[in-house]
């Protein structure tokens, strides 16, 4: 069923959907192994299945090439999935931790447990990649779960849905389509964890009603990712990569490069740079070009238009004249030469094909203003020079680093991939995400000769005071 609004019956609904999932999680508290890996081989089994119909409904939603839906969508969730399969039996074993002196006669380990019942709200810029890999993590701890996808990327949100349903039984994973009152009904449950990527502002209010309940978050945020260039780098050779990661599904993807930060000296070369990667892309019309993106919807078309007039209202300059179509919803990446810090293109992250270049005299200079921003999802840097990226490392925090490339701490599941503060907080991808979905349970056990806690029990005798004297002059050089 796809709900469209939340009407009494359809929050009746939704609370009955939420309690067979808390139900079932307390009959089986924990879902074998065995289990969880045959959903994980039926998920990949089906999600090979659907990638003809996934395809099409990305293309119905905004125009997304095929070969960015296998690869962006498809391919980077059976990346996870096969990541999950083949060590989630060495995720799941209790991890053993080290027995101090003092506690000679017992034992101690990390037990990996289900949270419970958890919720994951995905986006409509990547929806696929962006519900199944947390919920692969989701599955893989042994929680039973409900996602929520967008609403904007409706046709693929369906699809979704038929896919799960036709992997996961009722009592184990649940798909609820809807709009942003049925997502805020969602987050009013008493869910174990909630996973959201989408905006800060819609974190915001999450984040103050899942605080009734206590509920733990992960946040996926995004914001305004720098790419700072050095004077030393060839732009022949780095360039393009920063060009594909902008074009990527037309600059909506939370990792895209925001803004340039550039030595004032090599801004022509960088344009002329610029256009000849577009053009190897593209040719010589992008707008008609399939392999390039449309904008989700007519909204967004129109506010990235508005970031762009504004911009120019302010000083900045466009490279060459704006080319976009309406009907398609597409725009041609625009590069906004002679950007500033507060320019309405560098007030919050564009999230599409507009790239303001803000050039550097002093580097120095520039990190006291990057300093004062808020902190993005990821940091690109370009440079030779181990001593220069040290110093921006050191100067600008982020989620994640790429050095010498974009998005390449994204694609690598054995690191964390997550926020830092503004841009988020909490990891996903491979065993992180696995661990962001379990409950860390210490587990201490007595043995059976020696307890080292009676030491403690009163009477606190001459000789026990000695002992602690001793130890304290040991331990705290008194």
């Amino acid at each position: 069923m796809t709900f469209i609004s939340t009407e009494p019956e359809i929050k009746e609904q939704i609370f009955k959907k939420f309690e067979n999932l808390r139900s079932a999680f307390r009959q089986t508290p924990v879902i074998s192994i065995q289990e969880r890996l045959q959903r994980l081989a039926k998920l990949e089994e089906n999600l090979i299945r659907f990638k003809s119909k996934i395809a099409f409904a990305l293309h119905e939603d905004f125009n997304k090439p095929e070969f960015e839906s296998d690869t962006s969508e498809i391919l980077t969730c059976l990346v996870e999935l096969r990541k999950a399969k083949k060590e989630l039996h060495h995720w799941v074993k209790p991890k053993k931790v080290a027995t101090p002196t003092e506690l000679t006669g017992t034992r101690h380990y990390i037990r990996y447990e289900p949270k419970g019942v958890v919720l994951i709200i995905s986006p409509w810029n990547y929806p696929v990649n962006l519900s199944l890999i947390p919920l692969i993590a989701a599955w893989s701890a042994g929680n039973r779960i409900i996602l929520k996808p967008s609403e904007f990327s409706r046709q693929t949100s369906r699809v979704i849905e038929e896919l799960i349903q036709q992997t996961f039984s009722g009592d184990e994973v649940v798909v609820i389509n809807g709009n942003a009152e049925v997502a805020e009904e969602l987050v009013h449950l008493p869910f174990n964890h909630i996973f959201f990527t989408g905006s800060a502002n819609t974190a915001i209010k999450i984040s103050k009603i899942a605080a009734d309940h206590l509920t733990p978050l992960t946040l996926e945020l995004g914001g305004k990712t720098p790419v700072i260039i050095d004077a030393g780098v060839d732009l022949n050779a780095l360039v393009k990569d920063i060009a594909y990661a902008k074009c990527l599904n037309a600059g909506q993807t939370c990792v895209s490069p925001d803004f340039i930060l550039i030595p004032e000296h090599m801004k022509q070369d960088f344009i002329s740079e610029w256009n000849s990667a577009i053009q190897s892309f593209y040719g010589n019309d992008l707008i008609s070009n399939a392999d390039y993106s449309g904008l989700i919807h007519e909204r967004h078309y129109l506010r990235l238009l508005n970031i762009i007039q504004e911009s120019l209202d302010q000083g900045a300059v466009l490279t060459e004249p704006i080319q976009r179509d309406p009907l398609l919803r597409k725009i041609k990446p625009v590069l906004l030469l002679n950007s500033d810090w507060d320019h309405a293109s560098m007030q919050e992250e564009n999230f599409g094909p507009v790239l303001p270049i803000i050039s550097y005299e002093n580097i120095q200079d520039a990190l006291l203003s990057l300093q004062s921003m808020k902190r993005p999802l990821t940091l690109y840097i370009f440079s030779k020079n181990k001593k220069w990226i040290q110093n921006i490392l050191d100067s600008i925090r982020s989620g994640g680093v790429s050095i010498n490339n974009c998005l390449l701490n994204y694609c690598n599941f054995n690191l964390p991939f997550g926020g830092d503060h503004h841009s988020g907080h909490g990891f996903n991808h491979g065993k992180s995400g696995f661990e962001t979905f379990s409950h860390q349970r210490a587990v201490s056990v007595q043995g059976r000769f020696f307890n080292p806690l009676r030491f403690f029990y009163p009477p606190f005798t001459k000789n026990k005071v000695n002992i602690k004297n001793l130890a304290l002059k040991l331990l705290g050089k008194i």
